[in-house]
């Protein structure tokens, strides 16, 4: 028999999923959303097109030349700063590089998925895998224990 603490009520309120905050008044809200968007790492994001924009005008090149050195600008200063996660910044010239008429989607996507690119890719997924299950270390057991019989 059930004694009453062994047994969950429906009507038994339970902890919300996301945390519960105070109301905030409104001026220190709005002074804390004004600061939040003025932050170092929002300057930086933004950064990188503006010094694509800054090349853009100012750069004195061809086309093709000074289209590159302006996407070139606005992927280092990302890939300098980490002011956006390195994968995001790696996958710019995606939408980038068409954007600018440097080459096409279909020939930056080409070269994202070459066979070498795929190659190192799929190492590396693998090497992650290995040294997620500890297999690199019962691997290095293994080699030890059957190359000598003594432990130090």
């Amino acid at each position: 028999m059930d004694s009453a603490a062994d047994t969950v009520r429906e009507d038994d309120p339970k902890a919300p999923l996301l945390p519960l905050h105070d109301p905030i008044h409104r001026s220190q809200s709005f002074n804390s959303f004004i600061r939040s968007i003025f932050t170092l790492k929002n300057f930086f994001v933004l950064l990188g097109p503006l010094l694509c924009a800054f090349v853009c005008l100012f750069v004195k090149l061809n086309d093709g030349s000074r289209n590159m050195l302006a996407v070139l600008a606005w992927m280092f200063t990302w890939w300098m700063t980490e002011a956006v996660p390195m994968p995001i910044t790696s996958m710019a010239p995606l939408f980038l590089f068409p954007l600018f008429g440097i080459a096409s989607a279909d020939d930056v996507a080409h070269s994202y998925m070459d066979d070498v690119i795929s190659l190192v890719l799929g190492s590396f997924i693998l090497a992650l895998a290995v040294e997620h299950y500890n297999i690199h270390r019962r691997l290095a057991l293994n080699v030890s224990t059957q190359s000598s019989n003594t432990w130090r």
